[in-house]
């Protein structure tokens, strides 16, 4: 019965979570490109062989291009691909699989009704991802599923049931994660066998050539040698190569700025914060530093910290103008690795 009570006959037209709050559409949603994107063709070709593996992993540091990469790949592929991105605030296992659903459900991949969807949060019925990996693998064409942000999933329930579905759908689903962290996942076995894709932190460092080739996107025209010195100072990260040049825009003289990043001795994240910081107002900057210690914070918060009431305000000029502050839906910001 427990199964019959967890299981509704309408899964993928359901307009509510577990939890009877309307699903986000945003994490449904591939994310857009900036107009300053680099597509480097040598991972999009690696992250083609997703296509031919059951399990893909995107893994690297916060910044380095994970989201971005996959989100032009799927926007490119020739098939619909099912996108979510996880959340930390949506604990439990049903409310992982109701989202689950859900972003198949809006890639337009049908399932039965007889599947379910899960009516508690905190659990699902081991019935519906039999039925869910059975209905999968029946398929003729197997489904995409991106899972960005899966570094938020901490429950190692959800990845023994994610691990089941994977399995047993076969050639029916091919699963991209990704992470900052590895996942909870048989890696191992993926790995002897050849069933598993992964692009690591790094293949995501950017070549001295694409360094030149994202500075030029910024209107910022210098040598390969020049990009190799920021490379080698960056160690490839996509973030710090387009901090540096943003903050070379802003400069009267972007050439000699990018020249005196090369031979600075101080790190790049001192070297930039000086830089982000200087051009904020002192109440900006008052609440990114008090707010640097945090992983993410909200407006109430931000404002006990800095005792003033102007936290709302200040943070969604920040996010506007120059994304150092990250939006994450639900009035919650992170700050850019680079303050951290």
């Amino acid at each position: 019965m427990a199964g019959l009570e967890e299981n509704g006959p309408e899964p993928t037209t359901s307009c509510a979570d577990p939890q009877g709050d309307p699903f986000l559409h945003t994490r449904f949603a591939i994310p857009a490109r900036p107009a300053t994107f680099l597509r480097r063709e040598r991972l999009v070709r690696h992250l083609d062989q997703a296509l031919r593996t059951p399990l893909t992993m995107v893994s690297g540091a916060a910044g380095a291009g994970k989201t971005l990469l996959a989100a032009d790949w799927a926007a490119r592929e020739d098939r619909s691909v099912a996108w979510l991105t996880n959340d930390a605030a949506a604990h439990g296992c049903g409310m992982f699989w109701a989202y689950f659903l859900q972003a198949l459900s809006a890639s337009g991949v049908p399932l039965p009704a007889e599947v379910g969807s899960p009516a508690d949060a905190s659990r699902v019925d081991q019935t519906l991802l039999t039925r869910l990996a059975a209905s999968l693998g029946d398929r003729d064409r197997p489904v995409i599923v991106v899972l960005d942000e899966y570094d938020r999933v901490t429950e190692p329930e959800i990845a023994e049931q994610l691990e089941f579905v994977l399995h047993h759908a076969g050639r029916g689903m091919r699963l991209i994660l990704v992470t900052r962290t590895e996942p909870l996942l048989p890696l191992h076995r993926y790995r002897a066998v050849g069933d598993m894709t992964e692009i690591r932190a790094a293949e995501l460092a950017f070549t001295p050539e694409e360094a030149a080739a994202l500075l030029e996107l910024h209107g910022l025209r210098v040598p390969v040698s020049a990009a190799r010195s920021l490379v080698e100072r960056t160690r490839g990260w996509a973030a710090g190569l387009r901090l540096c040049a943003l903050a070379a825009q802003e400069s009267p003289d972007p050439e000699t700025y990018l020249k005196e990043f090369e031979v600075d001795r101080t790190t790049v994240a001192d070297f930039l914060l000086a830089e982000v910081l200087k051009r904020q107002s002192p109440e900006a900057q008052d609440l990114l530093l008090r707010v640097s210690v945090l992983d993410r914070f909200g407006p109430e918060l931000a404002n006990a910290l800095t005792g003033r009431a102007d936290a709302e305000s200040v943070l969604a000029g920040l996010h506007r103008e120059n994304a150092f502050v990250e939006y994450l839906g639900h009035d919650r910001y992170r700050l850019h690795p680079l303050f951290g």
